[in-house]
């Protein structure tokens, strides 16, 4: 009984050093993704998950284009999460939450993922609870040149999918 109990009380610990472990790896990846992706005005994308020694660690991103982008898996690599940047500062798109589109296409691959926007907010997308939730906001990333604050009205902390979803259609 008093091992079952040690189990429970160090279970948690542990995960929730793997999540900031994790989140600190997408953090600065996207970090040093920001600046070419503003500069190419393209999005870059990869994925977070443990290599065939074990290692968690980040895939070499793949360019994309403007508003899309898309990345293989790597043999003998355990995924836990995407992540990917937002591009450049364009007033045409909503570009300071993830998409729609982004939330669907980790959920289509059942992982997480993580997207860092030319206001230079860090979200994680959990498909798991259904909801996109920022990690810090404006400007704890770099900023996009040209970057205009509220243009897309107010930006919340935490979007449902269904909110997400009307966001997107307005």
């Amino acid at each position: 009984m008093t091992r079952f109990l040690w189990v429970l009380l160090l279970f948690p610990a542990n995960l929730w050093a793997q999540d900031l472990a994790e989140m600190e790896l997408a953090r600065e990846t996207l970090r040093a993704l920001q600046a070419p992706s503003f500069a190419k005005r393209r999005e870059y994308c990869g994925f977070i998950g443990y290599d065939a020694r074990g290692v968690l660690t980040a895939t070499d991103p793949s360019p994309g284009t403007q508003a899309t982008c898309y990345s293989e898996i790597p043999e003998n690599f355990a995924p836990v999460a995407s992540y990917h940047t937002h591009g450049a500062f364009d007033v045409g798109y909503i570009n300071e939450v993830p998409s729609d589109t982004d939330y669907r296409s980790d959920a289509a691959l059942y992982l997480n993922g993580y997207v860092s926007t030319p206001g230079g907010r860090l979200w994680y997308v959990d498909t798991r609870n259904r909801e996109v939730r920022q990690i810090c906001g404006v400007a704890c990333l770099p900023v996009a040149p040209g970057f205009y604050k509220g243009l897309n009205g107010e930006i919340q902390e935490v979007y449902s999918v269904e909110e997400l979803m009307r966001l997107m259609e307005d």
